[in-house]
């Protein structure tokens, strides 16, 4: 019985203090608000003319984003020395190129680097379905665009 009744209140000090942790902000942000974006919601907000790529930011935070996008054209090497990249292909394919090193691109944003030419990097071809992740300070290039090729990226800032 005392067994019992010790089980119990263990049990009872853990949920109070989950209970406890819950109420407490882990970061001094405020608490974000739930998102939706149906498959129909998210073709409409890539089905907009204009300079590709078609970019729709879904979510802006002080430390992550979330984009849909849509690409028909080469992108250009990227560099991002405080952001991880975590894409899954929403359609299509293209060619990723990763790794190695830079060379000749400018600093656009403060740890941002664009443009120039990476040597030595790996080469991957991405479809439908597919996951990567680009930690931060890692050189990548996505190339030839086909088949309507769209995907998410969640940016998450370290």
């Amino acid at each position: 019985m005392l067994h019992k009744i010790a089980v119990s209140l263990a049990v009872v000090g853990c949920v109070l203090s989950l209970a406890a942790s819950a109420q407490t902000p882990r970061n001094a942000t405020p608490a974000d608000d739930f998102q939706y974006l149906s498959a129909a919601d998210s073709a409409r907000l890539l089905d907009k003319p204009g300079p590709a790529p078609v970019v729709s930011l879904l979510s802006d935070h002080e430390y992550y984003l979330s984009e849909v996008v849509a690409r028909t054209t080469d992108g250009v090497v990227e560099v991002h020395h405080h952001w991880i990249d975590f894409t899954t292909i929403l359609s299509g394919e293209a060619t990723l190129t990763y790794g190695g090193a830079v060379t000749g691109a400018k600093e656009t944003a403060p740890g941002e680097l664009r443009g120039g030419k990476i040597a030595g990097g790996k080469t991957i071809t991405l479809h439908a379905g597919d996951y990567f992740e680009i930690p931060a300070g890692m050189a990548h290039l996505m190339t030839a665009p086909k088949h309507n090729f769209r995907y998410l990226i969640v940016k998450v800032r370290v």
